[in-house]
């Protein structure tokens, strides 16, 4: 019974309350609670025997309890992320089930198996009790599974012809009407600015290289679909209807139940994606539920003035509120009642908890319901909702868009291949990787969206980057190689580097090449 009472306190608890003033707990008290509610809850869940109803519901009601304390951590660390791993010797059971499933494959390809089913309850209900890597792994296998089934062949491969000077636009004609069949293989044939059909057959680099150049174009907020936060993250347009370029001939929705359908092949695919999206966005696409200081990702000014009315001890007349909202059109300010007769609805000292709730229910969820649904619509064409909503929705985003980790100078060194009669040991190459050493951060970034045409590294390490980095000695003699830039065919995550004589030479190059910026074109 408390852990059912508890769990819908915390729904009206505001972060202030909770970490602030410490109510109705203190923080050294919810650490203790979480540590015995793990305890007792992930032992039930790794019970080899069936469960008694009643251990059943005290599951069911310490999960939702868990869950809560978990999502109110991924706010504000009150006990660190690896204190709420299972032990080593349950998550050691998972590993083994899943490294035998995949043996069982080999043996018989019709195997369909991924985990039994007490360690499937696990991921389905508490899925943070496992390492993120070990749940990566979990997802590829289900990706490889429902791949089998495909019968993926050159037969059922969908092709599509695009023009790169609108890229958009074909995609949405060409790939649209296909739905769940963009599961499979996608080959794409590019027309260059020109006009000129491109030579040259996709293997898979350039169907990567296209979604990093859809998603570009698509999710930019002047095209009207999507728009940015503060903080420069994204979420769909609530004007999108009126804001994108062929709002007279396409449904907005339409578009964007394509580009749920897009980010889901991404996913499906494993090709990471140039795309920051707004958490409170990411929390609609595992299917949370949204509460008020999921604002504060939104709009945190909002979320701020919001606190204050909530707290406020003046006259709320001098506060002259309704519960109604306002908001600008381009240029025409429209209200919107939050309630029937809202505009005529004071706020009041009795009702400001109310109006609270509905403001923020009103920015996080109304103005975008349609919007979301169709773009999960799209989403879960291609990827199922349960193989996304073992992750938070931090782990979702580096799922799309890689690794938010520094760059492993040394990883991508050890996974690097070469070519044009490179080795490790050339001294042009030791050169580059004495340089890389030397960038900063943001700079190594730079390079790896040179060649990758994303910034970040993949999930699991640079062994998981497909095709490898390679780095290919270019054609260029020793007398003209130090003038030279490196380029890259970011298809192929290559990179073309002259056989430089200096680190000064090569250092100057490399950077002027990176931070000018990387094409869409073929080299």
């Amino acid at each position: 019974m408390f852990s059912l009472v508890y769990h819908y306190l915390l729904i009206t608890v505001d972060n202030t309350e909770f970490y602030e003033r410490q109510y109705p707990f203190t923080l050294d008290q919810v650490r203790e609670m979480a540590e015995i509610l793990m305890g007792i809850t992930y032992t039930l869940y790794w019970a080899p025997s069936p469960l008694s109803s009643q251990a059943k519901l005290f599951r069911t009601n310490g999960t939702r309890l868990l869950t809560r304390l978990f999502e109110r951590n991924s706010h504000r660390e009150f006990l660190p992320q690896k204190e709420w791993l299972a032990g080593d010797r349950w998550i050691s059971s998972v590993v083994c089930d899943l490294d035998s499933a995949a043996a069982n494959r080999l043996a018989d390809p019709n195997e369909v198996g991924v985990l039994e089913d007490r360690h499937m309850q696990v991921i389905r209900h508490v899925p943070y009790a496992l390492p993120f890597d070990l749940r990566v792994r979990i997802l590829r296998q289900l990706v490889y599974l429902d791949k089998h089934k495909l019968m993926d062949n050159p037969t059922s491969w969908v092709r599509c012809t695009i023009k790169r000077s609108q890229v958009v636009r074909d995609s949405f004609f060409e790939l649209n009407a296909h739905g769940p069949a963009l599961k499979h293989t996608v080959q794409v044939t590019f027309v260059s600015e020109d006009g000129l059909v491109e030579a040259g057959i996709d293997g898979g680099g350039l169907f990567k290289e296209f979604l990093n150049a859809l998603a570009a174009q698509a999710f930019n907020p002047n095209y009207g679909l999507f728009c940015q936060t503060s903080d420069q993250l994204l979420f769909p347009n609530p004007q999108a209807e009126t804001a994108h370029p062929w709002q007279d001939s396409v449904s907005h929705l339409r578009l964007l139940e394509f580009l749920g359908r897009i980010v889901g092949k991404a996913i499906y695919d494993g090709i990471l994606v140039e795309l920051r999206l707004a958490p409170f966005f990411l929390r609609k696409m595992l299917g949370k539920e949204m509460y008020f200081d999921d604002l504060a990702s939104l709009d945190p000014g909002l979320h701020k003035n919001l606190l204050f009315v909530k707290n406020y001890e003046g006259d709320f007349e001098d506060l002259g509120l309704n519960f109604a909202v306002t908001e600008d059109h381009y240029g025409t300010v429209h209200s919107t009642p939050l309630v029937p007769g809202g505009e005529e609805q004071a706020v009041t000292r009795d009702n400001v908890l109310r109006y609270k709730n509905l403001v923020s229910d009103y920015w996080l969820n109304r103005r975008i319901r349609d919007h979301s649904q169709a773009f999960m619509r799209g989403l879960s064409d291609i990827v199922q909702p349960d193989w996304i909503r073992m992750f938070s929705p931090e782990e979702l985003q580096m799922i799309i868009s890689g690794s938010v980790k520094p760059i492993d100078v040394q990883d991508l060194r050890a996974h690097c291949v070469y070519g044009g009669g490179y080795t490790d040991e050339h001294p042009s190459v030791e050169a580059f990787w004495r340089v890389l050493h030397e960038l900063e951060d943001k700079d190594l970034e730079l390079l790896l969206m040179f060649v990758t045409s994303c910034s970040r590294p993949p999930l699991l390490g640079f062994k998981d980057l497909q095709p490898c980095f390679c780095i290919q000695k270019t054609a260029h003699s020793a007398e003209e190689a130090n003038s030279r830039l490196p380029t890259a065919s970011t298809c192929m995550n290559l990179l073309k580097l002259p056989c430089y004589t200096n680190d000064k030479d090569l250092k100057s190059r490399l950077l002027y090449a990176i931070k000018a910026g990387a094409g869409f074109e073929l080299s």
